[in-house]
């Protein structure tokens, strides 16, 4: 059986159909629909905004309470110091609303990058192809995909989830660790300060 989810979520996939909205936009001249384009664009923005926060109400209804512990792998700053692994106690509800509050912020970096983009340099298509792809960015996130969908939280739902990358170009120190020995040498560095 085909997996749509990954089909949908492959970087090939994202290429491929910004690649055909752009040639579409230049197609049908979108430079004679420009405000048209932009109350669409305006309008798929704050859709999206508003189902991240029936989203997080959801998450909320559920409470769901289970305790979630990992260990947050360390991280190199601007100037080149890396900061030691830091362990996570949080709850299963926690975790998902602050996924969707990073996916939120994710959302108004792209609209300020586009706006910046259209009212700047003029460019009209990126109107277009967010309106589109922004739903599909939306509707197939991991927590969309748990509580609007019901997926199982297995595999690539599991929680934490997996950081990624195009193309899988993830580092695997990078990733959280979920393992007992993991999680008790944090908690002995812990003690230990």
């Amino acid at each position: 059986m085909t997996d749509y989810f990954k089909l949908l979520n492959s970087p090939y996939f994202s290429i491929g159909s910004f690649l055909f909205f752009q040639q579409l936009g230049k197609f049908i001249k979108l430079d004679n629909y420009v405000s048209s384009l932009r109350l669409l664009y305006l309008g798929v923005q704050v859709t999206i905004v508003a189902l991240s926060y029936l989203l997080i109400y959801k998450i909320r209804q559920k409470n769901d309470q289970t305790v979630l512990k990992y260990v947050e792998p360390a991280s190199q700053s601007w100037d080149g110091t890396e900061t030691a692994d830091q362990l996570i106690n949080t709850t299963v509800m926690d975790y998902d609303i602050a996924e969707v509050h990073k996916t939120v912020k994710q959302s108004a970096m792209g609209i300020l990058l586009i706006t910046f983009l259209h009212f700047k340099f003029g460019y009209v298509q990126p109107l277009l192809v967010q309106s589109i792809l922004g739903f599909k960015t939306f509707l197939m996130t991991k927590e969309v995909r748990i509580h609007y969908w019901g997926s199982p939280t297995t595999g690539d739902l599991k929680r934490p989830f997996r950081l990624e990358a195009p193309f899988g170009m993830v580092n695997e120190k990078k990733q959280p660790k979920t393992d007992k020995g993991s999680i008790k040498k944090a908690e002995k560095a812990i003690k230990a300060e």
